[in-house]
């Protein structure tokens, strides 16, 4: 009779001890996205060959990718490849003491900035830094233009430090105007970033390009 009585109990127990079942967040899920999205860059769309370059790689105008636009930050382009080459130093405009608003202030120092930015100085300048990477052609590109400030430091960053791009341990224009006399330098050096730079003053140019 004991024994029969504690069978329901030896029952109860094995039940108790049996693993529960435990809530998990799906793969595919927001909270999970949320988590990774930004650790990685995201694959290649299927089907489209949208990651053709990486950082570091020779791209089509026959010089160096240094900012692949993986997370769609930038509609207007995926990547911004470095000048095979530099160009010999000249001087930021010839209007050494004409300030040009649209390429002054914090958002002409931004990455995307540069293209506009020297559209701008093109306008105003009719020889100078701008002038000389507008004119820039190796093999078939024609469409380079003087980096902005933003787009100066990423090279530094992603290829001198690399050891790619052929740099000369130079100071380098960028297209982004301090005041009306001066304009922003990227140091290829110690990758300090100058404001002294006066505009008749002649130091290097690495024109860019958008694709």
């Amino acid at each position: 009779m004991i024994i029969q009585s504690l069978k329901p109990l030896a029952i109860a127990l094995m039940l108790a001890l049996l693993p529960l079942s435990v809530s998990t967040v799906s793969a595919g899920s927001d909270n999970d996205n949320h988590h990774h999205n930004h650790a990685f860059p995201p694959p290649p769309l299927v089907g489209v060959n949208k990651y053709k370059y990486t950082v570091g790689d020779r791209g089509p105008g026959g010089g160096f990718i240094f900012f692949v636009d993986y997370y769609n930050q930038y509609p207007g382009f995926t990547y911004l490849e470095a000048a095979p080459t530099g160009i010999a130093p000249v001087v930021w405009c010839n209007l050494t003491e004409t300030s040009i608003p649209a390429v002054a202030g914090w958002s002409a120092k931004g990455v995307g900035k540069g293209q506009a930015n020297t559209t701008a100085m093109l306008g105003v300048c009719t020889s100078g830094a701008a002038n000389e990477a507008d004119l820039y052609l190796t093999r078939t590109k024609s469409d380079w233009f003087l980096p902005s400030l933003g787009e100066a430091k990423l090279m530094y960053n992603n290829l001198l430090e690399a050891g790619v791009g052929n740099f000369e341990s130079d100071v380098y224009w960028s297209s982004t105007e301090f005041g009306s006399n001066f304009a922003w330098l990227q140091n290829f050096v110690n990758g300090d970033q100058v404001h002294v730079g006066n505009k008749g003053d002649t130091f290097g140019v690495r024109a860019v390009r958008a694709f």
